[in-house]
């Protein structure tokens, strides 16, 4: 009878043997490391766009992955705000003068309420993207014309470049 235990017992231990065997066989070599947090400078750029936000094939999707690259060439912190509707353009753009934004970048945003809080918030640089000219606006050197109206993938057309009053 004893040696039925035994032999129990040294199944028993076998099995714990090849067990421990078996996970130190499956554990990582190389331990991930953990990620690390990005140090961003004190210069955050933001986005304004229409209430489709930046899906795919949405004017707000290329300047987001402009943006981001960006960032990630420059350490500025990037961030996007969606629009919700046509009524809120103007309290989504005082957010963004509140949260201290450097530059406020707006794409599928009628022009009208961006045009009137550059001219509410003087010291706030603003950047309109819109899919045409836009009439009204003004550049910060009143005499010479913008540096240069970018054409993107889309066929946008940069309407103005840091509106200010």
């Amino acid at each position: 009878m004893k040696s039925g235990r035994l032999g129990g017992w040294l199944a028993a231990g076998a099995c714990v043997v090849a067990a421990g065997a078996v996970a130190w066989a499956l554990w990582p070599s190389n331990p991930a490391t953990a990620p690390r947090a990005r140090h961003y400078l004190n210069v955050t750029a933001c986005l304004l766009t229409d209430s489709r936000g930046i899906a795919p094939g949405t004017p707000g999707a290329p300047a987001w992955a402009a943006m981001q690259s960006a960032s990630l060439a420059t350490h500025v912190m990037v961030s996007y705000l969606p629009d919700a509707g046509p009524g809120d353009a103007t309290d989504m753009l005082n957010t963004l003068v509140e949260r201290h934004c450097g530059v406020i970048i707006t794409t599928g945003t009628a022009a009208r309420p961006v045009l009137a809080a550059a001219r509410a918030y003087p010291h706030q640089r603003f950047l309109l993207v819109a899919s045409r000219p836009t009439a009204g606006w003004r550049s910060r050197q009143r005499r010479r014309p913008p540096r240069k109206v970018a054409r993107g993938r889309s066929s946008s057309v940069l309407a103005a470049a840091l509106i200010t009053r």
